[in-house]
């Protein structure tokens, strides 16, 4: 399974790789700091499960998802963010996030969320997709 995760947040990209690995050690994670960075990447790999930072310096993650959302379209998407806005979640939602974390992350809270939110749908999608970056 394919991870990518889109934040300029040391602490952040951290939380999320160690409850992704809790969740499935064999998962390959693609951490990316800038949008760009991602949709490069997007269009190279496909996904299965993207997360990304609201707050990031070159651009909006809510924005990046509503303009290239479409490359990973089967993916599912979480949104991250500091505060509880409930515009943001509202958007996030609309956009077809399948969930919204709030900061400070930690790895079981990412893990709980992996086993019970959105693991069937990126099980649904693995199968559509190669299993893994090295094998495509």
């Amino acid at each position: 399974m394919n991870v990518l995760i889109i934040a300029d947040d040391p602490y952040v990209n951290g939380a999320i790789e160690k409850g992704v690995h809790q969740f499935d050690a064999a998962c390959t994670i693609f951490e990316v700091s800038s949008p760009q960075e991602a949709l490069n990447l997007m269009r190279a790999v496909p996904m299965h499960i993207v997360f990304s930072e609201i707050d990031m310096r070159q651009m909006n993650g809510l924005t990046f998802i509503e303009r290239h959302g479409s490359f990973s379209s089967k993916a599912s998407w979480v949104v991250i963010s500091a505060c509880k806005n409930f515009r943001d979640i509202q958007k996030a939602i609309r956009l077809g996030a399948e969930d919204y974390l709030l900061k400070p992350l930690d790895e079981s809270g990412i893990y709980d969320l992996l086993k019970h939110r959105l693991i069937h749908k990126s099980n649904a999608y693995a199968h559509s997709v190669h299993p893994c970056a090295s094998c495509t």
